[in-house]
């Protein structure tokens, strides 16, 4: 890791290698500062279950939650091939005889990221662990401004 770039107590891997083919999310999470950075350090956990991207909610602070992205195997993909998909919001159900894990994307489309052979519970109400607000901003693209573009303006003036 280049000197600067690490925060005290990183960890850096440059290769993850899965045998599973299931659902894996990316759950990106907001810092403190850690003393004299002067700035709010991001962590990104990838974690390989939907229960545990739960509890790993459940363990955070909603607020310092900044994306989380489902990755999705080529069997559950409309493309035949690993894909991702922002998700907006996580809902949980839980009773006795399990947990099942609920992911709406940015489109407010649901998807279903059970590993088959799990069991849902019986209907019961879901709680909301996580809705992220779609309406921050984006960060957009830089636009090239050629010579001739600045030109035109200073013209205009």
């Amino acid at each position: 890791m280049p000197e600067g770039l690490n925060v005290p107590g990183g960890k850096h891997w440059r290769v993850v290698e899965m045998t599973l083919h299931s659902p894996w999310f990316l759950l990106t999470v907001e810092r403190p500062d850690p003393g004299d950075l002067g700035w709010k350090p991001t962590h990104t956990l990838c974690i390989a279950w939907d229960t545990d991207l739960a509890d790993a909610i459940k363990a955070v602070n909603a607020a310092s939650v900044r994306g989380l992205v489902a990755m999705i195997p080529a069997w559950a993909s409309p493309t035949g091939q690993w894909c991702s998909r922002e998700i907006n919001e996580v809902w949980l159900r839980s009773d006795e005889s399990g947990k099942v894990v609920t992911l709406r994307d940015v489109a407010g489309k649901t998807l279903d990221v059970a590993v088959p052979m799990q069991t849902p519970p019986p209907d019961r109400e879901a709680e909301l662990l996580l809705r992220l607000n779609t309406r921050a901003p984006r960060l957009r693209p830089r636009v090239s401004v050629t010579g001739r573009g600045r030109r035109r303006v200073a013209r205009a003036e």
